[in-house]
């Protein structure tokens, strides 16, 4: 499997466990760039991933809620990282 391929399957997943565990967010990709923003209800929370990076970031004001499903997330994406050890 080529690097590429990697990627594309780890973001799949990504969306997928996404998708699957947290409907309240939407998954926007028109920012471009590699750029995905998890957008919940209350847009202070949004979440910002990178496509090729794989990491995830958020504002610092965010609610605590917003902040514990990042946590969840990163542990996820971890995870998967370690299966395709990028």
């Amino acid at each position: 499997m080529t690097k590429k391929e990697m990627h594309k399957e780890i973001n799949s997943r990504f969306y997928q466990y996404i998708n699957e565990n947290f409907p309240e967010y939407t998954i926007d990709t028109s920012e471009g760039y590699g750029y995905v923003y998890l957008i919940p209800k209350r847009r202070d929370d949004s979440i910002e991933y990178h496509q090729s990076r794989h990491d995830l970031c958020q504002y610092n004001w965010a609610s605590e809620k917003s902040k514990q499903d990042t946590l969840k997330m990163k542990l996820f994406l971890n995870e998967l990282l370690t299966q395709y050890s990028l």
